[in-house]
């Protein structure tokens, strides 16, 4: 079989099959072969006497032997020297190896201590025997350049982010406006919304703002909720370079100084994006919802719009207050710009109310779990982390589109049209059982079965104000599948929905623009492309946006605790107060109130006169028999932190 070997830096590793629903192989370290984290293997299975493989999960593994390198992996390492001899070694600490560098690449590349470099290896090389050659490819920088610290982890994931000559030479011909007296037949059978009060909402520094919405309130009560997005399939033709490279790319990437966008900035910064005062080519999802918030009637169309003025959450959310304040103050006044909006976002407001209730009482998943807002300075150091805050704005747009994306899976789903779901699975009956073992350290019963999700929201509600509520929502978290595409199951567990898909933000997903380029195929008459066409179309192309947000979320996450470090290099020696947010063997993680984490080792804690209870999963006082568990409030000192491995130690005050 092939796969792609992934090392644990224990001399063991696994195999991931490519064959889809094929189990993971077992690699002891005798049956590693030369193959490094990454690399492309051929592998055959190990028959009996051999043992399988355990995992934590209960499952077993069988063990497989690598037989060949089809093709070693792209490595991202800093150069080095000792004597006259250059060395490199790999940032992935799953490569335990240095290898040597020849003396031309290190004159080619003009290479000296500290330099960042992408190299590879022969596939014929045995690291393990001996030293090998690294073959430098590219230089990155030196690693105390600006931004080469973030520029290596985008190397080490190998998510691209420089544009092929074929898709710069595409973009560079996009047009910069819409002209409606083009002679092209489209554009006059767009549905004209461009009188209507459209606005965006976005946070502070979005560039790329794809959706809009609008809000009218008719005779009987109803609302009329416009959902507007930016139509990228119609400046996008499906196999052309930039489709190709936005489907290799299949998500936009946001780290903390910069975003890898999906397609080029003439599209996503440009025609496809939402600017206030700016005709805009789009597609629209017009529902009527009732005051219980269901749609009981809704249109899809191809439209033209002009948004006419363009929000931010932190201002939209100042607005909802003054409004507030109007109400009671009958002296306070609205400049004569604002006004006319008055009464729309009341009606917004009223109506996120009611859709979040509504989706609440059906048994929607809600984790209030903490995210980091980091600010960093023009040379990619971070000044500022501060917990994300979500409010009233960003409710409305939040409600807006959950509804949006639910209407269009509905709607694509009654008209049996092949289509991209988003989907999430219930947790399986394995994680449930150690979701309850975990849970009922806090005295929290879990229900046996979560085949709704209303079961487990009931638990997030009841612990809402409660020690244990941090601890277990995140066994939670933990204990769901991840969700996913798929062109066969339209349910969302997390979301207590029937039918969901993403609609909503075609300029960063591909699945959302493949789901506008099947949507606009079926409201022509006839379709321009069959059915038969998607269906062989989608499950690669569902794979691909499913495999790809994967990899820019680790990304995000790698990015995100690099700058955390970075942030409280300053710090060192000083005292805290955050929450045990984490009980392993090994330590306890602890999070400030700016979510910044870090670990108290466990030989730390020892000193400390704690100790791991294995079978409750916490560390309990050698003295009194007291529990300390996540959710506990304690007080720690930064002792150091280390920018290499990510990583923040804490020492236990008291």
């Amino acid at each position: 079989m092939i796969g792609k070997f992934v090392d644990s830096s224990k001399g063991f590793g696994f195999v991931e099959i490519e064959t889809p629903g094929a189990d993971d192989l077992f690699i002891p370290p005798h049956f590693v072969c030369g193959a490094l984290h990454g690399d492309s293997v051929e592998v055959k299975t190990e028959t009996d006497p051999h043992p399988r493989w355990e995992t934590d999960d209960g499952k077993t593994r069988q063990i497989g032997r690598i037989i060949r390198i089809i093709k070693r992996g792209t490595y991202v390492g800093t150069y080095y020297t000792e004597g006259a001899q250059g060395y490199v070694r790999p940032m992935e600490a799953k490569i335990p190896y240095a290898f040597a560098v020849p003396p031309k690449s290190k004159g080619r590349f003009g290479l000296g201590d500290g330099h960042r470099v992408v190299f590879s290896v022969d596939k014929r090389e045995r690291p393990e025997n001996a030293l090998a050659s690294a073959f430098i490819t590219e230089m990155l920088g030196h690693m105390n350049d600006p931004g080469v610290d973030v520029l290596t982890l985008v190397r080490q994931a190998g998510i691209p982010y420089e544009w092929p000559d074929d898709v710069a030479d595409a973009a560079a011909g996009v047009p910069t406006e819409v002209g409606i007296d083009l002679p092209d037949s489209s554009l006059f059978t767009r549905l004209d919304l461009r009188d209507w009060r459209i606005c965006t909402i976005d946070g502070d520094d979005t560039k790329d703002i794809d959706d809009a919405i609008s809000l009218t309130v008719t005779d009987e009560g109803n609302f009329t909720l416009g959902v507007h997005i930016a139509d990228v399939a119609y400046y996008v033709a499906e196999g052309s370079p930039i489709d190709r490279e936005a489907l290799r790319r299949g998500t936009s990437v946001y780290l903390a100084d910069r975003v890898i966008p999906m397609l080029p900035h003439s599209l996503s910064s440009g025609i496809c994006s939402l600017f206030p005062d700016t005709d805009r080519l789009a597609l629209s999802c017009v529902m009527t919802v009732n005051v219980d918030g269901h749609v009981i009637e809704h249109g899809i169309y191809e439209t033209i719009i002009n948004s006419k003025k363009r929000w931010t959450y932190n201002e939209a959310e100042a607005f909802l207050v003054n409004i507030e304040n109007e109400q009671k103050d009958e002296a306070f006044a609205f400049p004569d710009d604002l006004a006319p909006w008055v009464l729309m976002f009341k009606n917004l407001n009223a109506l996120r109310d009611i859709l979040y209730k509504k989706r609440r009482a059906r048994g929607a998943l809600d984790f209030d779990l903490p995210e980091a807002k980091i600010r960093v300075d023009e040379n990619g150091l971070p000044v500022s982390i501060e917990p994300y805050v979500h409010n009233r704005a960003t409710g409305i747009i939040e409600e807006c589109m959950i509804l949006c994306n639910e209407t269009v899976a509905a709607h694509c789903l009654k008209g049996k049209v092949p289509f991209i779901f988003r989907t999430h699975e219930p947790p399986n009956a394995i994680k449930m059982t150690q979701l309850s073992r975990v849970a009922q350290n806090y005295g929290v019963k879990i229900p046996a079965t979560a085949a709704k999700p209303k079961a487990l929201q009931k638990v997030l509600s009841a612990i809402a104000d409660s020690p244990a509520a941090y601890a277990v929502s995140g066994a939670i978290l933990r204990a769901l599948p991840q969700a996913h595409y798929t062109p066969d199951n339209p349910s969302h567990y997390g979301l207590a929905s029937e039918a969901y898909c993403h609609f909503t933000s075609p300029i960063r997903r591909y699945a959302d623009l493949q789901a506008h380029r099947i949507i606009k195929n079926f409201l022509n008459t006839p379709p321009t492309l069959s059915a038969s066409y998607f269906k062989q179309r989608l499950p690669a192309v569902c794979a691909q946006a499913s495999h790809t947000e994967r990899e820019a979320e680790a990304l995000e996450r790698d990015v995100t605790q690099l700058k955390k470090v970075q942030f409280m290099q300053g710090y060192e020696g000083e005292t805290f107060t955050g929450i045990v947010s984490g009980i392993t063997a090994w330590g306890v993680y602890v999070m400030l109130p700016s979510t910044v984490e870090g670990m108290i080792p466990a030989e730390s804690l020892k000193k400390s006169g704690l100790r791991y209870d294995k079978d409750r999963k916490c560390y309990v006082s050698n003295r009194n028999r007291t529990a300390f568990a996540p959710g506990t409030k304690v007080t720690v000192r930064l002792i150091s932190t280390d920018v290499e491995e990510r990583k923040i130690t804490f020492k236990m005050i008291g």
